[in-house]
Formats: C-alpha cells, structure tokens, sequence
C-alpha cells in the first residue's frame, strides 16, 4: 500500500491547496480507511478557512469531519473490524508535520477503533454515496431528538444552511408542521420539499409573518443561522404559555406545563457575543433550552438507520459532486456565493 496522501489543506486565510503527505503510523486499535467520498461543513469549514475557531496562526490544516470509505487494513487489536468494511467516519488521526480541524479532508486516513471517534459500519455493499451526509445530518438529528418531537407540532428552523435543511428534514420526518426562513430565495426553494412554509428573513415583516404562521408561536424554535439576529428572532418565536393571551391575570401552579415546555434548540455556533435579558426576554415562565454541540456514535448510528430505510436521502442534500483538485475553486464558491452553493461533495477516486 502507498503511504502517499493527498489532502485538502488551508495554507491561509481563504488559500487552499491540494498537497501532499504521508501517512502516520497505524496502531494495533487502528484501521486505514481509504476515502471514497468526502462532505464539506460549509459552516464550520469556511469559519476555519476565515480564520475563525483558533485556525489564525495554525495553517497549514487539514480541515474537515465528515466522510465515508472503505477498511483496507485493520491492526491487531481492531476489534470487529475487517478489511473491506464500508464505514463512515469522522475525525481522523492528525497526519505527521500537519494540524488537524478535523483532518477528513484526506484520501486516506487512520482512525482510533475505540471512543467517540470511531468509525461506524455501513450496511454490507452500501452505496457509499447514498450515506455521505450521515455524520452531518447526525449533529441535527442529536438535536431533534432531544426536543423530542410530537406529530402535529409546529416547528420553526431559522438558518437553510446544512445544518437548518437537516433539522427542518428530521422535523418533517418527525410529523411537525415546519416553517423555515433564511435569507437566501435559492436555500428556500430547496426547503420547500420539507416546509410547509417558507420566509425570507430579509422581508421586513418577516418577524410578523413567521408568528402569523404559528399562530404567534411555535413549539420548537431551531436556531441555525449562527447569527446574533437569527439567536435574538429565535428568542421571540417560541411560543407562550396560554393564560399571557388572556385578558384576565391569573398564575398557575408551575407544575401547569408538565413537562410541555417549548423548546428552543441552538443548533449553530457564534462568532459575536449575544446578550439577552432573560426576564425580558421570556414571556411567559419559561421554555427548555437545548444546545447539543455534536453528535455521539448512537446518533451517527441512528441516522445511518434512517438512511437505510429512506427516512431521509442523500441526494435531497447534496448539490455538487467535485473533483478534489477543483477544491480551491470549490471553497471559494461557497463562500463567495451562498445562494446557488448549497452544499459540496468531494469525489476522491474520480
């Protein structure tokens, strides 16, 4: 086997390059998967690529998270894994002399068979195409799942990026009556597949019109812009207890709820400081709050599940297929042009 790798790597803020590597040592709790297909972040990749996240001063990387493969060797300690298994993966080992966020990027990569990190099996002969955006989509479903949606809610999901399209998907899947806003007309035609609405947050109504739309509030509030707006409009959706439409003032016990609190899920990451004023804020008593981060293997193994009986597809998702040597060209289309580059695929075998 060649120890030689190509990577995708970020020389500086906004350069990239294709360069070359070799491959680090394999442990016996290590297999080398071999990748076939790689997604972009789009959000997390470009924040590195301006800079952001503690890239300044760090390049060259190796960014990326998410990608799919096949086993071509396993150490001796590897236990269950074969050569020849399909997996997707995330975060590699750092390959020597190079940093690593988080590395995916590469044709070949080495990866810990043990911890959070693991690679996890796809099913026998799949198409590994058809599961590339699985460890993304994962993050959105942690999410989902944690609002724990119920058939006949309504749900709003502010930001059509990635991780807002994934969220407004496994909502739809979920039963809820979705509503979803951005501000690019191309990301929102795409949501119309799963939206029973859709709003441009660009509109100057488009506060108003969103809480029309949800007869003044939703159930679940997906907060995906990462944007100080998008968090603040996030805020003000959620919808209030019933005795704030009232003319009549009367407390409830606390209990009135039941465990029938909105929630508000912070599915994005921010740049600027956001300052709120809770009391002023949160009409009403209160609402759950959730800030799910990443995903674990149960989540990276759930969406592959749901991946295989069609729940969701990855066609929806992906925009472009490229070759990895157009990656420089690629990046700069993402960030440069956000309303017709939705999200990209790399091709590593052509």
């Amino acid at each position: 086997m060649s120890n030689s790798i190509r990577a995708i790597t970020f020389t500086d803020v906004n350069h990239v390059e294709i360069r070359t590597y070799e491959l680090g040592p394999v442990g016996p709790a290590d297999i080398v998967v071999r990748t076939r297909y790689s997604m972009v972040s789009s959000g997390t990749e470009l924040r590195v690529l301006g800079g952001h996240y503690g890239a300044a001063g760090s390049y060259p990387l190796i960014p990326g998270y998410s990608s799919v493969g096949d086993v071509i060797e396993v150490g001796a300690e590897s236990a269950g894994f074969r050569v020849g298994d399909r997996v997707s993966c995330r975060n590699p080992k750092p390959l020597p002399g190079v940093k690593s966020m988080w590395g995916g990027q590469a044709s070949l990569q080495v990866h810990v068979t043990t911890g959070e990190d693991r690679p996890v099996l796809l099913p026998a002969g799949a198409n590994l195409l058809h599961y590339v955006t699985a460890e993304i989509s994962a993050i959105s479903l942690r999410g989902v799942t944690a609002a724990a949606p119920r058939p006949g809610e309504t749900a709003v999901v502010l930001g059509q990026g990635l991780i807002g399209a994934f969220s407004a998907a496994w909502l739809n899947a979920a039963g809820c009556r979705v509503i979803v806003a951005d501000l690019e007309e191309g990301r929102l035609k795409r949501a119309a597949q799963w939206a029973a609405a859709t709003v441009n947050v660009g509109d100057a109504d488009a506060e108003a019109r969103l809480m029309a739309l949800c007869n003044g509030g939703a159930d679940i509030v997906v907060e995906s812009s990462g944007s100080p707006k998008g968090a603040l409009m996030a805020y003000n959706l959620v919808r209030r207890k019933p005795q704030n439409y009232s003319t009549d003032y009367k407390v409830e016990p606390i209990q009135f709820y039941g465990g029938d609190w909105p929630r508000l899920v912070v599915q994005a990451n921010y740049i600027d400081t956001i300052s709120i004023n809770p009391f002023g804020f949160f009409q009403g008593e209160g609402l759950t709050i959730i800030t799910p981060a990443d995903r674990g293997v149960e989540d990276r193994q759930m969406a592959i599940e749901h991946y295989r009986r069609g729940t969701l597809k990855a066609a929806d998702f992906i925009q472009t297929i490229a070759a990895v040597g157009d990656a420089p060209e690629t990046y700069a289309a993402l960030r440069d042009d956000k309303n017709h580059n939705f999200s990209v695929v790399f091709d590593w075998e052509g």
